[in-house]
């Protein structure tokens, strides 16, 4: 009995650390919106919202979980390649979004929700997940699971460039692959 404890205690303690030395080496991106040169710039949706008065671009949320093992390689695969970095910093105001948060954020209608209630209200219930919005607040398209850095530059080119707007995104790929 004693030896089926230390087993477990021993067991908690590894599970411990390996999920917090995923969560020190999940990158940049999960860092709270720190950014610099060599990283995407997070903002939360609040702050999106304000800046696309200025500046009217794409919403790209990110929504994503500390210790997800496929959020944790979308950063380290996608997000952290430096055409990937300039492309989403050009092209969209990209927005954090913590399935699990229960920080309050300000939403396109102007109420406030938790990022938990507005992963719910996407239905998010897997991640990583990308849902994609004009800088009028309309959903384009929900980008569900984890996705190649071709593949995810393919569908970003497709909603920025607006070819979401006039053909289908199977079309797009077929001439986005003959390139």
């Amino acid at each position: 009995m004693l030896i089926l404890k230390y087993i477990n205690v021993v067991a908690a303690i590894l599970f411990l650390s390996v999920s917090l030395s995923l969560i020190s080496s999940s990158g940049r991106a999960y860092a709270g919106g720190q950014s610099n040169a060599n990283s995407i710039n997070w903002e939360n949706l609040t702050v999106a919202i304000k800046n696309n008065k200025l500046h009217k671009k794409v919403f790209l949320l990110h929504f994503y979980f500390p210790t997800c093992g496929y959020c944790i390689r979308m950063d380290k695969h996608v997000f952290s390649r430096k055409s990937v970095i300039n492309f989403v910093n050009k092209n969209f105001h990209p927005v954090l979004i913590n399935i699990y948060g229960n920080k309050k954020i300000l939403y396109f209608n102007g109420a406030y929700l938790t990022e938990k209630q507005l992963a719910a209200k996407f239905n998010i219930t897997g991640v990583p997940a990308e849902i994609f919005f004009t800088p009028h607040y309309r959903k384009i398209f929900l980008l569900p699971g984890y996705w190649k850095k071709s593949d995810f530059m393919m569908v970003s080119s497709w909603v920025a460039s607006g070819k979401y707007k006039i053909e289908s995104l199977r079309k797009f790929s077929q001439n986005y692959n003959s390139r």
